[in-house]
Order: structure tokens, then sequence, then C-alpha cells
């Protein structure tokens, strides 16, 4: 009969330096990441342990935004675009204070917007910070003119005392007859210092032609309390995005 023996007590070595791995299959018997753990406790522990750090993990990234590499190609750089909210269409974006009697103005923002990858609420959100900055911008410009004029204004009535009035009236007639067009439209967009400075100069060249002493036909009743003020329209402010 054949010896057995010596298999059996290479059989008894084999499993013996294996310990609990003995009972794994046959392809994570000699795994060495195994190896290095003695008792299947110190595995258990060592897996639960893992385990956490992966949930962990899991809870961070669930979290993460990933960073756009600089040399990102347009499609990876759409994709990551997209993944962050931004409209699939630039015709998609509601913008506060959209003009509607201005569609190139805001489809050239709406363009704008999408290129740069913006998403909806921030692309709302800035409509809506620049129209109020403009806003501001406007009402400042508004307020610093108004002022200019009411100073102006002031020094020529000083200069003129109780002969403002006609003396306004002398000025728009000399205008209509020697100019172009109506006085007050002519200076409606101008400079209020220039307007004052254009009175002066009719005042004293109707006392030079003697305009100044003919009859001043036309002053109606209503005309008689003239006003420096001839323009009161404020700049329109650029069309909102």
């Amino acid at each position: 009969m054949p010896d057995n023996t010596q298999t059996t007590n290479d059989s008894q070595t084999q499993t013996e330096s294996l310990g609990w791995r003995a009972g794994l299959p046959d392809d994570l018997k000699q795994n060495e990441a195994l190896k290095a753990f003695k008792t299947v406790g110190d595995f258990a522990k060592d897996d639960l342990a893992v385990r956490s750090k992966v949930s962990e993990l899991e809870g961070k990234l669930s979290n993460y935004v990933p960073k756009l590499p600089d040399d990102a190609s347009d499609e990876d750089r759409n994709l990551y675009y997209d993944a962050l909210g931004r409209p699939k269409q630039p015709s998609e974006y509601k913008l506060q204070g959209e003009d509607k009697n201005a569609p190139e103005w805001t489809n050239f923002w709406k363009t704008q917007f999408h290129r740069r990858g913006i998403t909806a609420a921030q692309a709302d959100g800035l409509s809506g910070d620049f129209n109020a900055q403009i806003q501001k911008l406007v009402e400042a410009a508004n307020a610093q003119r108004q002022q200019e004029i009411t100073t102006n204004e002031q020094k020529l009535r000083t200069e003129l005392g109780d002969k403002f009035d006609t003396s306004v009236e002398l000025a728009k007639r000399m205008w209509t007859k020697y100019g172009e067009g109506e006085f007050d439209k002519a200076f409606e967009n101008g400079n209020s210092a220039y307007r004052a400075t254009t009175i002066r100069m009719l005042l004293k060249f109707a006392a030079l032609t003697g305009e100044d002493k003919s009859p001043q036909g036309g002053m109606s009743r209503s005309s008689a309390k003239s006003s420096f003020i001839g323009y009161s329209k404020s700049p329109a402010p650029p069309k909102k995005s």
C-alpha cells in the first residue's frame, strides 16, 4: 500500500501555516493583503474600520463639486456647466427687469451668460444687480444735471433781475427768427451752462440790432412766465439686461 503519512503531514503543516486563511477559497488563501491579519478577528476589525471610512468619504463626496481643469475641452466644459445648472439654451434664462422691447440687448446678455456657464439663478441675480446699479448711476446723473440747471438758472436770474422772464422770451424770439427750429427743442439735451451763455449772447445781439426795442409779437399770457429750464427730460438709462 502507498504511504500517505507524508502527504497527511504536509497538509497539516500547510493548514497550520495558513491559519484562519485555510478556510478561504484557494484563490484567496495566499492573497498578500490577507496575510497581514493573524486572526479572523483582526480581519473583521480592519474591515469595519475601512467600511466606516468609506461611508464618511462617500458622504463628503456626495456634495463635492469637481474643479474644471484650465485645459478642459469644450465638450467637457459644456458638460460641467450643464451639471452645475446652466440652462440648455440661452433663451431659457429668465432675467429680472427683462426688456421685452429690446430683444437684441436681452439676447446678447443671455448668450454671454450661457457661454460663460452661468446658472439660471446666477444670471437672474446678476441681471438684477446690473439694473439696480445702472439705475443708481442714472439717478445720480439726473440729480447732478438738475443741480447744474438750478445753479445756472439762479445765476442768470440774479443777473437779469425782474427782466428775467421777458429776456428769456426775447432770446427765444431771436433764436426763432435767426436760428433753426425751436429754442427749447434745440437745447433739450444740451448743457445748462451753454444754454445760459446762448441766452446772454442772443440778448446782446438783440441790443445791437435793435430787436430788444421792436414789438414782441407772439408773446401770449402763457409765455409771459418764461422758464429757463426749457428741457426736463432725463437721460435715458441703458437698456436692461
